[in-house]
């Protein structure tokens, strides 16, 4: 099961080192990206299901990982949000995503990639 969960921490730090590339090479794509967010039923369970995933694999993985207390809280607060925004209307959800979408000026974020680099590739060593 630890096992699992370190695979799965990597594969989600992987994720934050991909997106954080793209808010800094592409950030209008990045926006564009974010403006989908739970755009429909199928998007919204793309989304929450490999959160809530990762999530339980924090949870899992607490003991094991560099940072157990921080990885046990992280990992509830995750996965509890999960179902929080699975439970949602869809609406209220890809509202929210498409206004900060239309807010956020693209200089932002790229101002804001290299903490999603950061987070990536601190998962990944913390969760080792």
């Amino acid at each position: 099961m630890q096992l699992a969960a370190l695979l799965v921490l990597i594969a989600a730090g992987g994720w934050l080192v991909a997106v954080g590339v793209m808010m800094a090479l592409r950030p209008l794509h990045a926006l564009h990206i974010l403006s989908l967010t739970a755009s429909s039923h199928r998007v919204n369970l793309s989304e929450q299901v490999p959160r809530l995933i990762a999530g339980a694999a924090m949870i899992i993985r607490a003991e094991g990982s560099k940072l157990p207390l921080l990885f046990e809280i992280a990992g509830w607060f995750i996965a509890a949000s999960s179902f929080v925004l699975l439970a949602v209307p869809l609406a209220w959800h890809s509202g929210y995503a498409k206004w900060w979408a239309a807010r956020i000026p693209p200089p932002a974020v790229r101002t804001l990639a290299p903490f999603s680099l950061l987070a990536g590739v601190g998962l990944i060593y913390a969760a080792w």
